[in-house]
């Protein structure tokens, strides 16, 4: 027990009785304030328990201790007769005795291990500021201060735990999941040593995609994104996600002193771990810090599976830089809700696809397989143009140009989608000159896979839907491609005559060596006007 420096009680002149009393007044303190453990009773339920009998059994005016809530708010509880005056701001002066009036007043800092934790005191009727009687008096409080500074350094102790478990949850619900992680460290790291510390975790579409974020005394040192580790990107290539098996020792190897590791589980039941914490030091850890490194663990699991769940369902739409971009945004959700805008839209649909299912395969299996690798093909060019993936009519992708945070021109949302409309039906004739392709469309009398696309630009709806929250769009322009589609032939990609304007003036390359058709009406059933489109021809050479 350290303590600072004071007044201290002399034991020399200490009789057998006092000896006695002092005994008997540490076991009935110890005692009930035992009892008020075992009761988990709050502080002010513990002072009432405790505070009539010490002024019983010392035979003191009144008694109270300053020291800081559950909430660690600093608080003065007292008891008896303190007169006129309020024990807070005399528990505040100088440690020791002294008058007060016809009365004595002895005080003590609470402490453990050279902690403060409160100040306490005793309230006596008369003088005992001569040095005999201000002795006993110091040794009565002191007896009742050695109980009851280590049960308030206990109570502060988890309340500061309870604090700092409450910072770092409010750090990682953070929207920007990097941001709050970094905040969380940072804020762990200024109440205990935090020399080394590593989260790794899977990445959420790619499950075989290890991410890392390296910390140094709480600053963010290496990530695997701008700013890798060489040893920890070597470590990832040779041993990938076998990194967060709980056997694997390879990253206690990397980090220097004395390491701990956490594996961080999901809450589903699944055997794949989503990541795992590795903390360093060359002193060790106290059960303190492994106690606050085990919650962080946990609420990381949870909130890992928040942030994988939110990228999982984005990655239905939208393109993993698109996805980054919107999860650096501590706002993001707002480029998401519906707002009216011109987009660029795109309609692709397989050439003959009935008579492909109903003649040219053997099973529903086979079927969907088909389908899955073209269709995911035709995403990636929609992605590869910037667009948006909405959704799958049967064998028909649909692609929206703009969205989600609309910045591009309405030039440039027209011709990426007819940049993903040339791209989807070269991938189309070219899965079509497969072997096993080629066969199929023989069998079934068909040319070849083809793919008959309708491109246009207009203003619709756009924004998360439905119980599913599915990015898609709305508006009669929407319905217009759809019925443009249809008109297509085999390999054709028809486009809407405001798409077409709108790269009239276009300086890319790419957009002046496109060739168009003449201009077409078709009437159309339950479209009040008729469609107005281009084919669109070959690229000049």
């Amino acid at each position: 027990m350290s303590r600072p420096s004071q007044p201290q009680p002399s034991s020399l002149d200490l009789s057998l009785e006092e000896y006695k009393s002092l005994r008997a007044l540490q076991r009935a303190v110890d005692d009930l304030l035992e009892e008020s453990l075992r009761e988990r009773e709050t502080l002010t339920r513990t002072f009432r328990r405790c505070f009539p009998p010490i002024l019983a059994m010392t035979g003191t005016r009144a008694v109270a201790v300053s020291t800081r809530d559950e909430d660690l708010v600093e608080q003065t509880w007292s008891e008896g007769d303190w007169g006129e005056d309020y024990p807070g701001p005399l528990l505040d002066a100088v440690p020791g005795v002294r008058r007060l009036g016809s009365r004595t007043l002895v005080t003590q800092p609470l402490d453990v291990a050279g902690s403060r934790v409160g100040t306490m005191g005793l309230l006596f009727a008369g003088d005992h500021t001569a040095p005999a009687a201000s002795a006993r008096a110091l040794r009565v409080l002191d007896t009742i201060a050695e109980q009851l500074d280590t049960v308030l350094c206990l109570v502060h102790t988890a309340s500061e735990k309870h604090q700092l478990i409450l910072q770092c949850n409010t750090h990682l619900a953070n929207p920007v999941f990097e941001v709050g992680m970094d905040q969380a460290v940072l804020t762990l790291a200024q109440r205990v040593r935090l020399p080394g510390f590593l989260l790794l975790y899977r990445d959420a579409v790619r499950p075989q995609l290890l991410h890392y974020r390296s910390y140094r005394n709480g600053h963010l040192e290496f990530e695997s994104g701008e700013q890798p580790s060489p040893v920890l990107e070597q470590a990832l290539r040779q041993h990938g996600t076998r990194l967060l098996s709980a056997e694997e020792a390879t990253l206690r190897q990397l980090l220097s002193g004395r390491t701990t590791e956490a594996v961080l589980i999901s809450g589903a039941a699944v055997n794949e771990p989503l990541g795992k914490l590795a903390v360093s030091s060359d002193e060790g850890f106290s059960a303190y810090s492994m106690d606050l490194i085990r919650v962080l663990a946990s609420t990381l699991s949870q909130r890992l599976q928040d942030y994988n769940r939110e990228r999982v369902h984005l990655s239905q739409f939208f393109p993993t830089s698109i996805i980054d971009a919107l999860l650096q945004d501590p706002n993001y959700a707002q480029h998401l809700r519906a707002q009216d805008q011109e987009v660029g839209i795109l309609f692709a649909d397989i050439n003959g696809f009935t008579r492909i299912c109903e003649q040219g395969f053997d099973s529903p299996r086979n079927i969907g397989r088909f389908v899955d690798e073209w269709s995911a093909r035709a995403v990636d060019c929609i992605w590869e143009h910037g667009g948006v993936f909405d959704k799958m009519v049967g064998d028909c992708v649909i692609g929206l140009f703009g969205p989600p945070f609309f910045q591009s021109s309405r030039q440039e949302r027209a011709l990426a989608a007819v940049r993903a409309a040339c791209d989807i039906q070269t991938l189309t004739a070219t899965l079509g000159a497969r072997e096993e392709v080629a066969a199929l469309c023989q069998r079934v009398k068909l040319p070849g896979l083809g793919v008959a696309v309708g491109v246009n630009l207009a203003h619709a709806n756009c924004g998360l839907f439905g119980p599913n929250r599915q990015y898609t769009a709305f508006s009669s322009g929407m319905n217009q491609t759809a019925r443009l589609q249809s008109l297509a032939g085999f390999r054709e990609t028809l486009v809407m005559a405001g798409a077409r304007d709108a790269l009239t003036d276009a300086a890319d390359p790419f957009a002046r060596a496109l060739r168009f058709g003449a201009l077409t009406e078709t009437p159309v059933k339950n479209v009040a006007q008729p469609l107005r489109h281009y084919r669109l021809e070959t690229l000049t050479p």
